[in-house]
């Protein structure tokens, strides 16, 4: 299931890199339309460097070799689309104040996502030992869902002060 939405988010962005080579910009003022000029354009840009290394085909790489999470930042390149999504949305909606909630919402969740596999991943650094790691889960508590919203639960408990959590015990905690 992994590969099949990986595959699917490889095709978007190839389609996304499709859609850049006609995407048109302005030019003193004026709208340039040639398939040629958005062509050189497009290939002179960083975004074209920065979307061509998103687009590396890593997992082929992998299914050889295993697993190699780091294999994997590449696809972190294309954040910065989102950020120019997020001004162009802003800047042409009817509802600009539902806009920024919707992306404050969206930025809070990304966030938590990112904090919450940080968290595993120190702790497995550590070999989830200590109390502030996170502790393996067994048996019907194994599965990876259960891990991820596991981490991300401990994560937010300790970026927001609220939880019960130990000292950290190293300079690594």
């Amino acid at each position: 299931m992994w590969y099949c939405f990986d595959a699917f988010s490889d095709a978007v962005f190839l389609l996304d890199i499709a859609f850049q080579f006609r995407t048109g910009y302005l030019e003193q003022g004026l709208m340039v339309c040639e398939s040629k000029k958005l062509a050189c354009h497009y290939i002179k840009s960083k975004s074209f460097i920065l979307d061509i290394a998103a687009i590396i085909p890593v997992d082929l790489v992998q299914v050889h070799f295993g697993t190699i999470p780091i294999l994997r930042f590449p696809r972190f390149l294309k954040l910065y689309r989102s950020f120019r999504l997020y001004y162009m949305v802003e800047s042409r909606t009817i509802y600009p104040n539902l806009w920024r909630v919707v992306n404050l919402i969206h930025i809070l969740l990304l966030l938590a996502h990112w904090f919450g596999c940080f968290y595993y991943l120190l702790s497995e650094l550590e070999d989830f030992v200590g109390e502030w790691s996170y502790h393996i889960p067994v048996d019907d508590y194994a599965t990876l869902s259960r891990k991820y919203l596991g981490s991300v639960y401990w994560s937010t408990l300790t970026l927001t002060t609220i939880g019960d959590l130990a000292t950290p015990a190293t300079n690594l905690q």
